[in-house]
């Protein structure tokens, strides 16, 4: 098994050393209890891993449950642990949900949300702080400055973008370089070895097509995808195009071909589908740094197992083609 010392990395332009993969939170306390959420998150620290993904907002569009639950189920797993050895990511700014259209990217609101979270996850400063959506009617300038005095306040170490364009994204890079500061660390958008349909994304989601793919390479930016398995797609297809319902978002002809090779993989080396899947985002040139959605102590062992396969150069070659290759239709 990976030792905890051996799968552990610097996330660049940053102080923060996570793991391989990190766990997404966007069902605990909600789609699991507390006691089956902390059981996930005891096995992912167990098995090394220290990157745990929430949101302020996380469930919060289901009815009966506790607002913020992920990062109020995490903060009180939190209590009980050392706190000095994990990382928490965290996003806020995201739109009211019974007022989608309305961003909350100004300064009252973020701040508002930073301490939200500080007090649901159990105190400053928050380790990886993302904007969850973006608002282009607003300057970067006025959005990174807000930023820029959060970490000055001691509120956040260190901050990122979610669901991100190229655009907007080179924007920051040039207003950090000009004032001399890190600027984003990291973007998280979906990304997986099948891509969806440009049908099935909401405008205000993005997912890494070649313009993005560019940009990360370019900017050297971590990469930290949500959707890593593309939601179970290799898992539940099969080669011959039969294609359920619950992933029809990733059914074109380009996936098929990713599926194949996965699938051949995967029979050879005796492993889920989607560990394969998930192996092969970790073979691009970019840093890369998953997360993993589970719902289950079997999804989260299955997923690990992506650090510990034992891929031929060829297998690398091939799947970092498919996560990085192609146009989806």
């Amino acid at each position: 098994m990976t030792t905890r010392s051996g799968m552990l990395k610097e996330l660049p332009n940053t102080d923060l050393t996570v793991s391989a993969l990190c766990l997404g939170g966007n069902r605990l306390g909600s789609e699991l209890d507390q006691a089956a959420s902390f059981g996930l998150l005891d096995t992912f620290f167990d098995l090394g891993g220290n990157f745990i993904d929430t949101a302020l907002v996380y469930a919060d569009w289901n009815q009966g449950i506790e607002r913020s639950c992920s990062e109020r189920t995490i903060g009180r797993w939190l209590a009980a642990q050392d706190r000095s050895k994990l990382v928490i990511a965290t996003k806020g700014g995201h739109p009211a949900l019974d007022n989608p259209g309305v961003s909350r990217l100004d300064q009252g609101n973020l701040r508002e949300d930073a301490h939200r979270s500080i007090e649901n996850l159990g105190g400053t400063p928050l380790d990886l702080y993302y904007l969850h959506r973006d608002d282009t009617a607003r300057p970067i300038a006025e959005i990174l400055e807000t930023l820029e005095e959060m970490v000055s306040d001691g509120l956040i170490r260190h901050y990122a973008a979610s669901n991100f364009s190229a655009a907007r994204l080179t924007e920051a890079a040039v207003w950090a370089t000009k004032n001399r500061v890190t600027g984003f660390v990291a973007h998280q958008l979906e990304w997986s070895l099948a891509q969806p349909r440009h049908d099935a994304v909401m405008p205000d989601l993005t997912w890494m097509d070649q313009e993005l793919l560019t940009l990360h390479k370019e900017q050297k930016l971590t990469a930290i995808p949500y959707s890593s398995q593309a939601r179970g797609y290799f898992d539940k297809a099969t080669p011959d195009q039969r294609v359920p319902a619950s992933v029809h978002r990733y059914d074109t002809v380009r996936n098929v071909a990713a599926l194949q090779t996965v699938t051949e993989i995967a029979h050879r080396l005796d492993v889920d589908k989607s560990t394969v899947a998930l192996a092969g985002l970790l073979q691009t040139p970019l840093t890369t740094v998953p997360v993993i959605g589970c719902r289950t102590l079997e999804q989260l062992r299955s997923s690990w197992a992506a650090l510990e396969l034992d891929l031929s150069a060829e297998d690398r070659v091939q799947l970092a083609a498919h996560a990085i290759t192609g146009q989806s239709s």
